[in-house]
């Protein structure tokens, strides 16, 4: 597993988080996917791609019993693959 691959996606959720300081939802949103990260990459996935399925297994679980609204559910789930779309191209920087 690509620990700058964790590093990476860290940095981009942190900088979107710092950018959304004036929009709740947003830092919500940020904040959520920053914690679900550090738990899944606590637990030193194989691949780069078991780290992004270890995210999305995380948060759906989380979503079966987080008493969020779909509207946060969506936001997260978005935010989720935006960060992911921005990832090979700044890796390729």
């Amino acid at each position: 597993m690509s620990a700058s691959l964790i590093d990476l996606t860290e940095q981009r959720l942190l900088e979107r988080e710092q950018a959304a300081m004036d929009e709740p939802d947003e830092l919500f949103y940020c904040s959520y996917l920053i914690g679900h990260l550090n738990l899944v990459a606590a637990e030193d996935p194989a691949s780069d791609e078991a780290f992004a399925q270890a995210v999305e297994d995380s948060l759906n679980s989380a979503f079966a019993v987080d008493q969020l609204s779909d509207q946060d559910k969506s936001g997260i789930k978005s935010l989720w693959k935006d960060v992911c779309g921005e990832i090979p191209a700044a890796a390729a920087n």
